[in-house]
């Protein structure tokens, strides 16, 4: 079911199956004057995101002749179907940033690293056996690259490009100026929080996420079209501000285990800290999950030893262990 929530823009939902982000807000900005038609992201390479992409689709009209296809970031919920789209006729547009790091294999670079962290060997291999498939990730495609500040002009809305790194190294946003909107991806969500996990220790992505969402909160906003769930009654500004409060706390909750249990590894940190599933133990968790709860406490870690706050040693094994800094 397509929903008109402005001028030319729609949204319907993908829904994603038997996956906690419930579904995937697919965006149409549609020319009423003959110009091309804009898609903003595409769900899971899966039937069921498929069917629902086509219906939608369908009920609006879209010719993929005449459509292009915007990936606001690398993540397989969002380029999925991108090599169907590309067959079907439609053009695509990403960052070149994230276009380049997707092409890069950042599962298999995290699988070299995550070792060193104290994941399990067992762990390990069975992330190691999933293939793309298994991650519902898009076969390879073509694509515009964009930069930062370049200006897509789709049904009246002159949107511009917005890099905003942390959820991926090369988010990009999209701002429409005249009209005060912002499709925001999984930058700023408002129901859920965006997952920062870091797939080795060489960047400071969670440094990265807090300094855009600085960034990003001095643009006037008064629509905010997230990728995921809804808005509620929460302005943009304040949510932003939510954001970056609420990982202030993680880095702290971080800093407190740490300083509690001297010589602590990541994995063993991930599992000391509070998460919002559905598990009764940190053993019981899906091991998609505590792959991500992983790279999100090792972003935290690498923030915190980044600034001197936490202290990192490998051990006689191998394996990185973290003590508090005085």
């Amino acid at each position: 079911m397509t929903l008109n929530i402005a001028e030319n823009i729609w949204v319907f939902p993908i829904v994603l199956p038997d996956n906690p982000l419930k579904w995937l807000n697919c965006y149409v900005i549609k020319d009423r004057e003959g110009g091309r038609d804009l898609i903003i992201d595409s769900g899971f390479n899966q039937p069921a995101c498929l069917s629902d992409l086509l219906s939608g689709m369908e009920e609006l009209g879209l010719r993929p002749e005449n459509t292009d296809v915007f990936f606001t970031h690398a993540h397989a919920d969002h380029t999925g179907n991108a090599a169907a789209l590309r067959k079907m006729g439609c053009r695509l547009m990403m960052g070149r940033i994230d276009y380049e790091y997707m092409r890069s294999a950042p599962w298999e670079r995290g699988l070299r690293h995550k070792g060193e962290e104290g994941v399990p060997e067992k762990m390990l291999q069975e992330i190691n056996s999933k293939s793309a498939g298994d991650w519902l990730m898009s076969a390879p495609f073509e694509a515009e690259l964009l930069e930062e500040g370049d200006c897509l002009k789709y049904g009246g809305h002159k949107l511009r490009c917005i890099l905003t790194p942390g959820h991926t190294p090369g988010h990009l946003c999209l701002y429409d100026k005249e009209h005060r909107l912002m499709f925001s991806g999984d930058h700023v969500l408002f129901d859920i929080t965006p997952n920062i996990a870091a797939a080795d220790f060489e960047d400071d992505i969670l440094g990265s996420y807090m300094d855009s969402l600085l960034k990003i909160q001095l643009y006037p906003v008064e629509l905010t079209l997230p990728a995921h769930r809804t808005t509620g009654e929460i302005s943009f500004s304040r949510r932003v501000d939510e954001l970056y409060r609420h990982h202030l706390e993680r880095l702290s909750e971080a800093e407190r285990i740490v300083s509690e249990n001297p010589g602590i590894s990541c994995y063993d940190l991930a599992g000391h800290m509070s998460w919002a599933i559905r598990a009764d133990s940190w053993e019981n968790f899906p091991v998609g999950q505590k792959w991500f709860a992983t790279g999100e406490a090792l972003a935290h870690l690498i923030y915190l030893v980044r600034r001197g706050r936490v202290e990192r040693r490998i051990d006689a094994s191998g394996v990185a262990r973290y003590r508090k800094l005085s």
